[in-house]
Parts: structure tokens; C-alpha cells; sequence
């Protein structure tokens, strides 16, 4: 089995924010002032997979985040085919804004 970027590579100061079955942080390559990713504590290959309660937990936190960024944001959802290789962050480039995201930590923490 291959080892899991998200299992191994994350260390527990790096978490702003946790559920039961989820773990926010910063993406390390983000593509804008904020980027951050859910990622569920157990190993998943798609949405489909999860058991209604995870879902339900992952929508939850999911709508619980977009009301705290909401100030000067939008939310929106990518649904987006994706294949192993296919070049899709060498072909991202957005102009890099700063966003509030010191409210949202503030926040997160509670």
C-alpha cells in the first residue's frame, strides 16, 4: 500500500481545527491566501465511500467553515475529473490576494 501524504506528513500543531472524522489545515501548495484542505481521518478514495454519519459530518463542517470565511468571500464547490499526473497545479494561476484569514483563526480556535 502506499503511504498516505495525509497520515504521515501532517504533525498535530499543524491541525487548526478538528471533528471526529476530520482535520482541517493549510494546503502546502495553496493556490490562494487561505487554502485550506478537510481531510478525513480515515482513508477514503471517494465521496461515495462514506458512510452517511461521516457525510453528514463532513457537510456540517463544511457549511460551519463558509459561515466563518464568509466575510469577504464566495463559497463555491469544484467538481473537477482528475487523473494521477495530469499537470492540474501547473496549470493553476490566479492573481494572489490577501484575505482575512487571522479572523478565521481566531475564530477556529474559539
Amino acid at each position: 500500500m502506499k503511504e498516505c501524504i495525509f497520515c504521515h506528513h501532517i504533525s498535530d500543531s499543524a491541525v487548526l481545527y478538528r471533528t471526529q472524522h476530520f482535520k482541517l489545515v493549510f494546503d502546502i501548495d495553496p493556490i490562494q491566501t487561505g487554502h485550506l484542505l478537510l481531510i478525513s481521518e480515515n482513508h477514503y478514495e471517494s465521496l461515495t465511500q462514506l458512510p452517511l454519519p461521516v457525510l453528514h459530518e463532513l457537510i456540517e463542517t463544511e457549511a460551519y467553515l463558509v459561515e466563518l470565511m464568509d466575510e469577504g468571500t464566495h463559497f463555491h464547490v469544484h467538481l473537477i475529473p482528475r487523473t494521477k499526473n495530469d499537470g492540474f497545479w501547473n496549470m493553476v494561476d490566479i492573481e494572489q490576494i490577501q484575505l482575512p484569514i487571522q479572523s478565521l483563526l481566531e475564530k477556529l480556535k474559539g
